[in-house]
């Protein structure tokens, strides 16, 4: 399953993680690169994380 929306993102987040890990971009612009790369997580309802438990048991 792919994290980012494309190739591209996909490789702008890498390069913004590792910038992040060099020291040379701080936390607060790395989370500005995760919310432009990654897509949006999906809320869940109550019986969608039930059956994740149950299955996962």
């Amino acid at each position: 399953m792919r994290k980012t929306k494309s190739n591209i993102l996909e490789a702008v987040h890498d390069t913004a993680k590792g910038l992040h890990k060099a020291g040379v971009m701080d936390m607060m612009t790395l989370r500005e690169f995760d919310r432009l790369c990654l897509p949006p997580v999906e809320p869940l309802a109550p019986e969608q994380i039930a059956h994740f438990a149950e299955r996962d048991r």
